[in-house]
């Protein structure tokens, strides 16, 4: 084990001395690109709190991605190679998902310009509008990936369009000998899962307000079959003035349950709201209010529980890895925030209330649910603090943080509740860009 942690670090610590790919020749700018980014992460946590758990864990993990693109006039030929492996865990662990995914080719696509816009077509990453819904999940290991079609273009002044019909691709292994092995197996497309949207922005209006209006689609073979309309009102961050974040997300169509198919209902919206002060350090003093619905009543016919679909988390819920408690489904989540940065330096100080929306139904991460609501709906109080600082401008970055959860009433009595104390989670990771 040793060894593997000298060998990351070591590598990671040759990433910072050697030099980029030069994009440019003696004849002028070339058409191929480089670039690429190493890291090394140790996580830690005191208490397991799922279900059926007990003792503390701790994982290493690594992740090299290399990115190149090839401009060849009229099409562009993109591919990125992904290595992401975890350590130090046991038959005991949590390996969270995507933390394993050895030697993989992440994305491979073709980018065709046309005018006002682009079409892409492969395997990629991607981000669409807040990320809510779906995101490229860039603190895990292994980041959302998907194969298909990606059109993104200008109708019109101040608007953008973005639309896409993709099959999510499967992160393998799946099997926990393979996982601690980190066993190298090829990733391939689910293309009986579905899904596409489509994505509209607005800009230009008044007070520097932005306005996007979506429609996603997830249709899975033998699964969920699901229509989801959103809007999203935002003003963006500057000194001196407020700031705002409003999103609101429907769903309907079919769920299938114990062989019976239900009608979909479920909604879930976020609102957040702030203001940076014009001094030292830029402080923003913020708030946010996250709802997703649960399913209130498992014996109607109808499907009360959002699907946050291939949403990320990390930007409403703070730190994952090890110690993700929050899921975009059956909570209420609300508290204060402080964001901090000068020059290489950021800090983040938040505290989240959370508790379930439905008390009969799941907390999907801790895999608890008490169908008769006699355990209350209280998750608990999540106080975070984490903070970053470029060692090196651009070229090494360090990046720590902790976190706690006070578990609440459903935490600690909800049937099978782990008997341990509040979770302790905390992290160590060195990034650095090439």
């Amino acid at each position: 084990m040793k060894r593997f942690l000298v060998a990351g670090l070591s590598g990671l610590m040759m990433t910072v001395s050697a030099p980029a790919v030069a994009a440019a020749s003696d004849e002028g700018v070339s058409p191929f690109t480089l670039k690429g980014s190493a890291r090394i992460r140790y996580e830690s946590l005191s208490d397991l709190f799922r279900a059926g758990s007990e003792g503390s864990d701790q994982m290493l993990s690594s992740r090299v991605r290399i990115h190149g693109e090839y401009d060849a006039g009229r099409v562009v030929f993109g591919g990125e190679f992904l290595d992401a492996r975890a350590w130090l865990t046991d038959s005991g662990s949590v390996i969270p998902n995507g933390s394993v995914n050895a030697a993989e080719l992440l994305q491979a696509y073709v980018r065709i310009p046309v005018e006002g816009g682009t079409i892409q077509a492969g395997r990629f990453v991607m981000n669409a509008g807040s990320g809510r819904l779906a995101t490229e999940q860039g603190f895990r290991n292994s980041p959302n990936n998907f194969e298909g079609v990606r059109a993104r273009f200008s109708p019109a002044e101040n608007w953008a369009a973005d639309v896409f019909y993709t099959a999510p691709v499967r992160i393998r292994p799946g099997d926990r000998n393979a996982l601690e092995n980190n066993t190298a197996q090829i990733d391939e497309a689910e293309w009986g899962t579905r899904f596409w949207g489509v994505h509209l922005t607005r800009t230009g209006l008044p007070n520097n307000l932005r306005l996007e209006a979506y429609l996603f689609g997830l249709n899975e073979e033998n699964g969920a079959d699901l229509l989801t309309p959103g809007l999203r009102l935002t003003r963006p961050r500057a000194a001196g003035q407020y700031d705002f974040d409003l999103e609101i997300m429907g769903q309907t169509g079919d769920q299938p349950v114990g062989g019976n198919t239900l009608d979909v209902r479920a909604w879930s919206a976020h609102a957040a709201a702030g203001y940076t002060f014009d001094a030292a350090w830029s402080p923003r003093l913020s708030a946010q209010l996250v709802y997703a619905t649960g399913d209130d009543n498992p014996a109607d016919a109808r499907w009360n529980r959002f699907n946050p679909m291939f949403g990320g988390r990390r930007g409403d819920f703070g730190t994952t890895g090890l110690s993700f408690t929050h899921f975009r489904e059956n909570l209420i989540a609300f508290g204060p925030r402080l964001d901090l940065r000068e020059g290489p330096a950021a800090i983040v100080v938040q505290v989240q209330e959370s508790r379930l929306a439905s008390d009969t139904d799941r907390w999907r991460v801790a895999g608890l649910r008490d169908t008769v609501g006699q355990s209350g709906s209280r998750i608990g109080t999540l106080a975070e603090v984490r903070g970053t600082y470029w060692l090196k401008p651009d070229r090494l970055q360090i990046e720590a943080g902790t976190m706690v959860l006070f578990r609440g009433e459903f935490a600690r009595t909800a049937p099978g509740a782990a008997a341990s104390s509040d979770p302790v989670y905390g992290y160590v990771m060195l990034s650095a860009p090439f």
